[in-house]
């Protein structure tokens, strides 16, 4: 079959945006402007944090590979190799029983990774290892913008805004998990962050370029983080929106049912779209930068996916029970051979299909179509983007940053009615979180 995308044909008008926006704290809309020259990006200007939320100095982040481990290897500073190993219900650092947890002052080099700060090693209940890393707050976000975003072609407002949303999401995940005196921890994975330990860059003028880009642009935003009202933001991004962003009380229902969260409206993205429509009159997707996808679901898949859902097998039709506003799937419906539909979330049948397969919810086509039966075959599904679609989007993010616009501009764009501030420095209460406890 053609692997043609049916791209949605609209094609929004490029927006480009002055660089210097006042914002007083408001997140300003960004005035128009007619350059597409990358210019330097003011430090965003931001209101002080009266009575609001605080920032932790530490935070404690799992390395997720390590858990379950029968040891942990390591480097120091001085080049000199650690081991950790579980003997009974303790932990022997080179061949000797430790405190528990065990600690290793960083920087550290593990699995290829360097980490400053703590390296805390724990007996894990059910079985082997587990480590962590204790790191300043301003370190793990640099280290986060460096894992989520490509360094080596980002403009200093988009690595500003990225560090923002990381920021922001880290202390708000934090004090959600800490609510009522619980270990409170971040992942080092992307179900919270890609976290890689610290940017070690290459040799390379180019790299050290990259590098230094990196740290001045953590650097312009340390403490800076966004807020909605009084709340600390629900600060999602992903890679790439296909066109329009999804509201955060359409994919999240569950955050805002069970704690009434309130985050980011859809937007237009005027860059992916632009991207989207030029994908469909090439017939094909960018070769340096693909926004369009073609997988297909097999039998079994789809069987998998019937009897999580409560149906008898495989779903005979598949189809959008609900899409926003710019057509992305919220809602599937899938009907079984009797005729029972099971209506469920988009985001819950990407898990279970798999997120690598169901890139997105912005489907632009199916075979069969909605209205016809699978007839005990596979379903394939045609879509444009990567990741959920609400917040920042990354792959906009990085074009708007080149038009010109600065990070206030690119944040009040993807988080339209979020403010941003620095809470006072010199008090910082720490978030109560698994290495304290």
């Amino acid at each position: 079959m053609s692997a043609r995308l049916l791209i949605l044909g609209m094609v929004l008008g490029a927006t480009s945006c002055a660089p210097r926006v006042t914002t007083h704290g408001k997140l300003a809309t960004p005035p128009p402007s007619h350059g597409d020259t990358e210019v330097t990006s003011p430090r965003p200007q931001v209101a002080p944090a009266r009575g609001r939320p605080q920032l932790p100095a530490l935070v404690t982040v799992e390395l997720t590979a390590l858990r379950g481990a029968s040891e942990i290897i390591w480097r120091g500073a001085d080049g000199r190799p650690g081991l950790a190993e579980r003997i009974g219900q303790k932990v022997f650092i080179d061949g000797s029983p430790a405190a528990s947890p065990a600690r290793v002052s960083g920087p550290v080099v593990v699995d290829g990774r360097t980490y400053d700060g703590t390296l805390v090693i724990s007996p894990l209940a059910g079985g082997g290892l587990e480590a962590r890393v204790r790191i300043d707050l301003e370190a793990y976000v640099e280290g986060v913008v460096a894992s989520e975003t490509s360094i080596w072609s980002a403009t200093s407002p988009e690595l500003e805004a990225q560090a923002i949303a990381a920021r922001t999401y880290a202390v708000a995940t934090l004090q959600q998990r800490s609510s009522g005196g619980a270990k409170a921890q971040l992942s080092d994975g992307v179900m919270d962050q890609a976290f890689r330990g610290r940017h070690v860059p290459g040799s390379s003028s180019r790299a050290r370029e990259a590098a230094d880009r990196l740290a001045r642009a953590v650097r312009a935003t340390e403490g800076v983080i966004l807020l909605r009202g009084d709340r600390l933001e629900e600060a999602r991004y992903h890679a790439a929106c296909g066109g329009h962003t999804s509201a955060f009380s359409d994919v999240f229902r569950k955050e805002v049912r069970e704690r009434s969260a309130r985050g980011p409206s859809g937007v237009p993205c005027p860059p992916c779209a632009r991207r989207a429509a030029q994908e469909s009159v090439q017939g094909s997707p960018n070769a340096q930068r693909p926004l369009g996808w073609i997988e297909e679901l097999t039998p079994s898949t789809l069987a998998r996916i019937g009897r999580t859902f409560g149906l008898p097998g495989a779903p005979r039709r598949i189809g959008p029970a609900r899409t926003d506003s710019g057509g992305r799937w919220i809602d599937a419906a899938l009907e079984s051979d009797s005729g029972e539909v099971k209506r469920v979330p988009f985001e819950d049948l990407r898990r279970v299909a798999g997120y690598s397969v169901l890139r997105s919810g912005a489907l632009v086509a199916t075979v069969p179509r909605p209205a016809d039966p699978l007839l005990g075959g596979g379903w394939r599904a045609q879509g444009r983007g990567r990741g959920h679609g609400v917040g920042l989007c990354q792959e906009g993010s990085r074009d708007l940053g080149k038009a010109g616009w600065s990070s206030s501009a690119i944040l009040a764009h993807y988080y339209p009615g979020a403010t941003l501030s620095r809470p006072d420095a010199g008090d910082r209460p720490r978030v109560a979180d698994s290495a304290s406890k």
